[in-house]
C-alpha cells in the first residue's frame, strides 16, 4: 500500500511537471486521502501479541 501511494505521489509530481495542474491537484487530494485512511487504519486496529 505504501508503494502505491509513492507510485500516485510520483505521478502527481509528473502531471504537474508537464502543466496539467488540474488533474495534478485532483489526484493530489485523492492521494491525500487515501494516505489519511491509511493512517487512521494503522493507528487505530488492535496489536495482536501473543505471548
Amino acid at each position: 500500500m505504501i508503494a502505491l501511494l509513492f507510485l500516485l505521489f510520483t505521478v502527481t509530481m509528473g502531471l504537474n511537471y508537464f502543466n496539467l495542474t488540474k488533474a495534478g491537484g485532483v489526484l493530489f487530494f485523492a492521494t491525500l486521502a487515501l494516505s489519511i485512511y491509511w493512517l487512521k487504519f494503522h493507528a487505530t486496529s488492535q496489536l495482536t501479541i501473543q505471548l
